[in-house]
């Protein structure tokens, strides 16, 4: 029997998700619909990839469906994800930046756990989250650094650079400290720092740097993890979404291979 999946999210990567699922994975996935900022957001992108455009959260809850994607953004995990565990859907979060924090978290969890629900958190524009799990339960002083390199372009307006307008011929440090840190200065360009958090050894222990590059056409993720008997460097270097800047079609991809994965009779 077909799972069902609704989407939160109808930017350029729910789109993605939306499509990638419908074309892709019709054997065994049934899209059923998709939530926007506005009842009209979903109607395009329904007429594209099927599923109903929901006009209220109240009408996705409805259908109850197995799996709900968030492609929304930090604001949509706070403000319907315990809703959605308590419905009795699973989570797919793309805005794993949100996980940060610790009273969200928890929550989530806790209503995770209450009825039995899972979170599910995709790779996103990296891989190798399953090295970074296996060196934690090592436990041999694990250390992680997380380095972000972006065209200025798509760190503009990020709240901690207060304003202030990148240089356009000059490579610059622009964040250094921790991934907690980070996220409440660079909420939509971090969330590949806090998945290695998260995996690893923690937001408020992950060093994260962001680094802006004139003339880089690629979004680069370096992790550097360590422990007293494993080295590893993990790097993915993905052009940024053309409707999206802050982030990569790697990441919607990255959802529609955890969908497969989770269909498959072989699990990675």
């Amino acid at each position: 029997m077909k799972k069902t999946v609704a989407i939160i999210g109808c930017g350029a990567l729910g789109g993605t998700i939306a499509q990638g699922v419908a074309e892709r994975l019709k054997d065994h996935y049934t899209l059923v619909g998709m939530l926007g900022l506005t009842p009209e957001e979903p109607m395009e992108l329904a007429e594209k990839a099927g599923g109903r455009p929901y006009g209220s959260f109240q009408q996705l809850l409805e259908d109850r469906p197995d799996y709900v994607v968030e492609a929304a953004g930090g604001e949509a995990v706070r403000q319907y994800g315990c809703q959605l565990l308590s419905g009795g859907s699973d989570l797919i979060l793309l805005s794993v930046g949100a996980l940060a924090e610790e009273a969200l978290r928890s929550q989530l969890a806790a209503a995770a756990e209450e009825t039995g629900r899972k979170i599910y958190l995709p790779s996103g524009a990296i891989g190798g989250l399953d090295v970074l799990r296996a060196m934690r339960l090592m436990g041999d002083g694990m250390k992680v650094r997380v380095e972000n390199r972006k065209a200025p372009h798509s760190l503009a307006g990020a709240p901690g650079l207060a304003g202030r307008q990148l240089s356009q011929q000059q490579e610059e440090l622009v964040f250094s400290g921790t991934a907690m840190e980070a996220i409440r200065s660079f909420p939509k360009n971090v969330n590949v720092a806090v998945a290695a958090a998260l995996s690893g050894i923690g937001p408020e222990n992950t060093t994260v740097e962001i680094v802006s590059v004139p003339g880089l056409e690629e979004n680069t993720h370096c992790i550097h993890g360590q422990n007293a008997s494993v080295r590893v460097t993990l790097e993915t270097a993905s052009l940024p979404d053309p409707a999206n800047p802050r982030s990569s079609t790697l990441a919607a991809w990255s959802v529609v291979a955890l969908l497969e994965n989770l269909a498959s009779p072989f699990q990675f």
